[in-house]
């Protein structure tokens, strides 16, 4: 079952649930996993045909791991993520450009969970 997301824009914050979304733009979509209590890695392939990756990811309780404020993070200028999934752990590394009062600041977290049957493979975002 596969179907293309078209019309979402690739950074999304829902303040209301405190999640932060994440997706390449023109993507393939395939299936998502939940992995840990707060990640949800999207799988599909880009472009069509070639290999299977990670084309987006859902981070719940955003605002409680960068430590800041809600509204904040609906001000995302600059987003970098890197996923790397080995045989025993999934490790996000997520860094943020927000910006707030005409400054810009970053924000960086590393999320790591065990892994429980995620093939190994190495992604970037970047947005």
């Amino acid at each position: 079952m596969e179907r293309s997301v078209r019309g979402i824009q690739p950074i999304d914050y829902d303040p209301v649930v405190d999640s932060l979304f994440v997706s390449v733009p023109n993507r393939k979509y395939e299936y998502s996993i939940m992995v840990g209590d707060d990640l949800i890695l999207d799988f599909g392939r880009i472009p069509p045909g070639e290999k299977q990756t990670i084309v987006g990811f859902e981070l719940l309780n955003a605002s409680e791991k960068f430590g800041i404020d809600r509204h904040l993070l609906k001000n995302i200028r600059r987003l970098h993520a890197e996923i790397t999934i080995d045989e025993k752990t999934i490790k996000l590394k997520l860094s943020l450009v927000i910006s707030h009062r005409r400054k810009e600041r970053e924000r960086s977290k590393v999320l790591e969970v065990a892994n429980l049957g995620v093939p190994p493979m190495v992604s970037s975002i970047n947005i």
